[in-house]
Formats: structure tokens, sequence, C-alpha cells
């Protein structure tokens, strides 16, 4: 049985009443009660609503605010397919449990512990884990909008395929203040509705590949501190803003390829903070193709480092960024053809002597 509050709304209708010819337009006030459920979950039977988070969800309507209360929760493929949802972890005990901090959704086989296909969705304050089947995601979403991730502390396995966050093509989606760790990619987005994507205040570490791995154009990535991770942030995309970030130990803080010819790249990476990166030649930060083929000579956009710290720096003119040109000759629709690369640089002209405090790290 679900448990719910009520919220009263007052609405004002003019009823119109004809008496011998004349108007008269009294206000009348109708109580019309609009219900707003709360749903409870806890793993104690017999203290919520519910035992299960994915029973809660499919019991859940339009409106509705699912509790989910400290303890720990054996489940995968929670789907919430219904708009204006929210999924709230609280992080005490709601009957007589001993249950402490954030609720535990523990993964248990490939495939996703927890799917948004709906719209005016939060998922806040829970903790989400996989024990590290191949390919498995904690938080997928698919093409919606208006969908808000935050406070969550997720933990994945480094394995192929294994992601933290994973988001399609979504419009205003807000990934803000998680704890991702242990991932194959803690993040990848591909919003492609030009300032749809707020990616902010996450920390991100130890993952095999990508801290944040970005399939966009005309993104703003801000205010995150990734660690050890094959590569901060990869970009594949272009007109996005990469600033802020506090980046540390990856051996390629930003890297930004330039596949398939396709006019990638021609981003802005400004203001961030490169900590204990490689200077090996191996670890190339980008990717530029000058290719001629039948219409022409093709050169693709070039990016735009700007007044970052590198504390490899020695204080002296401009940063160098190692990266690969590549040099050929395509043949039809770049299906094929001949060419070599070779080693060439791109530079922050402007960078600073000290790092940028980032807001909201210590």
């Amino acid at each position: 049985m679900k448990k719910y509050s009520l919220v009263r709304k007052y609405s004002t209708i003019g009823v119109i009443f004809l008496f011998m010819g004349t108007s008269i337009v009294p206000s009348i006030q109708s109580e019309f009660p609009i219900e707003k459920n709360i749903i409870t979950v806890d793993d104690e039977p017999g203290d919520a609503d519910f035992t299960s988070i994915k029973e809660a969800v499919n019991a859940s309507s339009p409106g509705d605010t699912i509790e989910v209360y400290s303890g720990t929760y054996p489940e995968q493929e929670i789907c919430i397919v219904k708009d204006n949802v929210t999924l709230l972890g609280i992080a005490h005990e709601l009957g007589a449990g001993n249950d402490s901090g954030k609720p535990l959704i523990q993964g248990y086989k490939s495939g996703r512990i927890l799917r948004v296909e709906a719209s005016y969705v939060t998922v806040s304050n829970f903790r989400i884990e996989h024990p590290g089947a191949f390919d498995s995601v904690c938080i997928w979403v698919s093409d919606q909008q208006n969908i808000t991730l935050t406070e969550c502390s997720i933990h994945n396995s480094k394995k192929a395929m294994n992601e933290g966050i994973q988001a399609g093509d979504c419009d205003n989606i807000k990934i803000i203040n998680n704890d991702i760790s242990n991932c194959s990619r803690g993040i990848s987005s591909g919003a492609h509705n030009p300032g749809s994507l707020t990616i902010t205040g996450n920390v991100i570490t130890d993952c095999l590949y990508e801290g944040i791995d970005l399939y966009c154009d005309q993104q703003n990535v801000s205010g995150n501190r990734i660690k050890r991770c094959g590569y901060g942030i990869r970009i594949s995309g272009t007109g996005n803003t990469i600033y802020g970030n506090d980046i540390e130990s990856c051996p390629v803080g930003v890297y930004d390829p330039d596949s398939d010819y396709k006019h990638e790249r021609g981003n802005t990476i400004t203001k961030n903070n490169f900590k204990n990166y490689s200077r090996d030649a191996r670890d190339a930060w980008w990717n530029r193709a000058v290719v001629l083929y039948f219409i022409g000579l093709y050169l693709s956009n070039k990016d735009t480092w700007i007044g970052n710290y590198w504390d490899t720096w020695i204080g002296v003119g401009p940063h160098r960024i190692l990266g690969w040109l590549v040099v050929g000759i395509a043949f039809v629709f770049y299906e094929s053809g001949i060419g070599f690369i070779i080693p060439w640089f791109e530079y922050d002209r402007h960078p600073v002597k000290q790092p940028y405090d980032i807001p909201g790290f210590t």
C-alpha cells in the first residue's frame, strides 16, 4: 500500500449568474486535492511500502518520490519509464534496522543496474556498485530530457565496457557532484543540443580509459577532479569548452582525436590544472589530419589551448602539447587511402604559473 501526502491546491473559479440581464461574477473558492505520493523502500521487511527498489519503481506514477532508506539492495535492470519521478536515497534506517549511509544498489550480472527512460527524472544520494561482469553500466540514460544525477557514489570494474554513467543524446542532463571510480569509463555522454549538458563537481578516479568521454558539440565541462585515468577527458566533437578541471596523474589530460576526418576538434581547453601527466612521446594529446582527396585538400580544425596550468612548464614561453599530424591521400569518400603520421605540436601560449583553485574541492 502506498503512503502518500496530499498537497491541496485552491483555485478561484468565476461562476456567472444571470439575473434579469445583469452578469454577476462572484469569486468562489473550490478545493481540488492533488496527490503527491511518497513511496518508501527499506530492506527490512515490514518497515516500508516495499523491500525492492524495482518493485517500488514499477508501482510508481508520474510525480511520485521514491525514498530508499539505508540498506543493501541486490538488484539489476531497475527501469524508470514514467516522467516526473524522483528516486532519492535516505542515509538512515526507516525502522528498527542498524544500516547507515547511502543505500547500496548492488548489481550482479551484465547489463544495466539503473535505467532512466523517462524525462524530468532525478536520481540522488545512492551507492551503486557492480562486481565486474562484462558490459555493465551503473546508470544508463536513454535519449531523454531534464535528467539530474547527483550525489551518487558509483563503483564498477575496469573491464572493457563497464561504465559508471552512460547518457545518450539527452537534452538538459545534469551530472553533478558524483564520486565515480574503477570503471572502464567514468562518464560517457552524447548530448548534441548546444548547452544541454552539465558535468560539474564530479570526482572521477582510477578508470581504465576515460574519466569523461564526450561525443558532443557545443557543451561545457567544468569543475571536475579526475585522477589516475587513462585519459582525463576525451572529446569527439567540436565547439566544446573544457575549463576549470583538475586533472592529475592521467598520462593524457585531454585527448582530442580527429576521427574519420569529420571536422571534429575546434574545441577550447582553458584554465585547467594538468598535474603529474606523462611527457612520453607515445602519449599524444590530439590528432589532426591534412589529407588530399578527390575534391581538394582537407585540413582539420585546431583546438585552442589557453591559460592552463602545467606542472612541467618551466615558466618561459609557450607550453608544447604533443600530437600526431596525419598526412595522406584519401581515395573515394575516405574509405581507403595512403599516408603517414608524424609527431607535431600545438601550444598553450599563455600558461599560468600556479594551479587554479577548483571550487568545491579542498
